[in-house]
């Protein structure tokens, strides 16, 4: 039952999972889509300030003017600019600068003294990087376009202008800008060149490059998507990679801001608080359902168990307990007394049919008792030996059976014969009654295993025992010889084995046996009527053995 709660709740919880993961997914994405944003911005006003130096810059070129005129229109341009660009430079054709225009305090002609591609046929976006000190190094966006001079000849050259991608540089007050400037949204951003290289935009920040395995992951995303801009969520912010003015790829990461991590926390605090109420509403509904469901079910489980050791049923209803768990405790009431009455009256059945069963043993022990008398007193009025010899056997036979009954009777088990006692009682009864126990001139040696078997086998093997025993009190001993009458009974793996026999004179037999006495094929009805093997032999001794088998489980004593 507690399962079944719990597992009643696995679909709420299912739910509460996917809710905070798409929400954890959410805060993190909004980390990455503010570096988007940042590029977005970047692009925008370097898209600005590019073209209108692209523009400027291809005016100029195409005025035919002299190299001085365009210098001085470089300077006048600067001036308007509000000197907005980091170098202005004159190249003839082969490259070489004839003249530049540098703000002061603008160490921009190291740029400016970089090669310059030739050939060059249409306006050339490029980013550069140069190292030195503060101001001098960093990340620039250099502009080439080609242009014609007034000369004699006419000659051709290019036309250079340099932007400084920094914020510490011209374009510090640039809107593009202000981004990296706000304290609660930390952003940093490295220009990303051909090779590979990741530049700072800011050379003297000391901003730590990204991993190369998400710069690898970004570039990838990049150039398979149609997109501008890839975005890349983290655990602890989000990156970013974009064009900005058409010519140079920028990388931008940003870290969780504080009000991204509040809400996280604020989500981590809902989704402990949701398990908590969960997990309290589970105590809750489990406690109710032991009051209401799982007491009173064990409560009557326990009933029915006691009915069945003890026979009596207390199911306990109480109008706590629901309605239907009521009304199957007063049918179990009502069921358990009906089956008590009935178990009742059987018994006092049962214990009727015992008295009978051992009052028909009593009365066939007792007539059995009278018939052997009556054979006795009979076998008493006949003068002819044999005669009288067949009349006691007769006897003997009978008293065999009697005792059988009489064990019966005496162990009150009416199913069964324990065939130690039995078979002990029934040698000593047929010495004593051959009247040889008396002067001690013949020993009985009785060796059972104490094990019950069913009267009707029980029966002829008692036959088969008193037998021998009769022959070998008649025959094994002879004038006034003295010995021992053994009988062996053992059972073992469905196995009964019975040897009979004693240490007399023994006896030679005809093989085959041609002239057989009554005992003898008695003693061989009996081992047929068993389905055993008979075997014997008569050197130093007759010894009978037979051999049979049993149910592998004996019959137990029923009282």
């Amino acid at each position: 039952m507690r399962l079944l709660i719990c597992l009643s709740a696995v679909p709420v919880i299912a739910i509460g999972a996917v809710l905070a993961l798409h929400n954890y997914r959410e805060v993190t994405l909004g980390s990455a889509q503010r570096a988007g944003n940042a590029i977005m911005r970047l692009d925008l006003q370097f898209r600005h300030d590019t073209d209108r130096l692209r523009s400027a810059l291809e005016t100029i070129g195409h005025m035919d003017l002299t190299p001085d005129q365009i210098v001085h229109a470089l300077r006048l341009m600067e001036t308007i600019s509000g000197q907005r660009y980091c170098f202005l430079s004159v190249l003839d054709d082969e490259g070489k600068p004839i003249q530049s225009v540098s703000p002061q305090g603008r160490g921009c002609a190291e740029v400016g003294a970089l090669s310059t591609p030739t050939d060059v046929h249409s306006t050339l976006l490029e980013a550069v990087q140069t190292s030195g000190g503060p101001g001098e190094g960093g990340a620039f966006l250099r502009i080439t376009v080609p242009a014609g001079f007034l000369a004699l000849p006419e000659a051709h050259g290019y036309l250079m202008g340099i932007l400084q991608i920094s914020p510490k540089g011209v374009l510090g007050s640039a809107s593009g800008w202000q981004v990296f400037a706000e304290d609660d949204n930390p952003i940093q951003a490295w220009l990303l060149m051909h090779n590979g290289q990741l530049l700072p935009v800011c050379s003297d920040c000391g901003w730590q490059s990204p991993p190369p395995s998400i710069v690898h992951e970004l570039k990838n995303a990049l150039e398979n998507s149609e997109r501008s801009i890839i975005t890349l969520p983290t655990g602890l912010g989000g990156y970013a990679l974009g064009a900005i003015a058409g010519g140079a790829d920028i990388l931008v990461s940003t870290q969780r801001t504080s009000m991204e991590s509040d809400a996280l926390h604020t989500m981590i605090l809902q989704i402990v608080g949701l398990v908590l109420l969960l997990v309290i509403g589970l105590v809750a509904v489990t406690l109710a359902a032991n009051i209401v469901l799982i007491g009173p079910l064990r409560r009557l489980t326990y009933s029915v168990q006691k009915w069945q050791m003890e026979g009596i049923f207390d199911a306990r209803i109480t109008r706590s307990m629901p309605l239907e768990l009521q009304r199957l405790g007063q049918a179990f009431t009502r069921a358990t007394r009906r089956l008590s009455r009935h178990e009742a009256r059987l018994k006092k059945a049962m214990a009727h049919q015992q008295l009978l069963m051992k009052e028909v043993h009593h009365r066939v022990k007792n007539n059995l008792q009278i018939v052997a008398s009556l054979l006795n007193l009979q076998a008493n009025q006949i003068e002819h030996p044999e005669v009288r010899a067949e009349f006691a056997l007769a006897r003997d036979r009978i008293r065999a059976l009697a005792t059988l009954h009489r064990t019966l009777y005496a162990e009150d088990a009416l199913n069964s014969l324990n065939m130690a006692v039995f078979l002990q009682e029934l040698c000593e009864q047929t010495l004593h009654i051959a009247g040889e126990s008396e002067f001690g001139r013949m020993t009985l040696d009785v060796v059972s295993d104490s094990f019950w078997m069913d009267p009707d086998q029980a029966v002829p093997l008692a036959l088969i025992v008193t037998e021998i025993i009769t022959n070998s009190i008649k025959y094994a001993f002879p004038d006034g010889q003295k010995g021992t009458i053994f009988v062996r009974l053992h059972r073992s793996h469905g196995q009964l084995t019975l040897q009979v026999g004693d240490n007399g004179v023994g006896c030679a037999w005809e093989d085959p046996p041609v002239h057989q006495g009554i005992g003898l094929k008695l003693i061989h009805a009996f081992a047929r009527q068993l389905k055993a093997t008979l075997t014997y032999k008569g050197e130093g001794g007759v010894q009978y053995t037979l051999v049979m088998r049993l149910p592998e489980t004996p019959p137990e004593p029923r009282k």
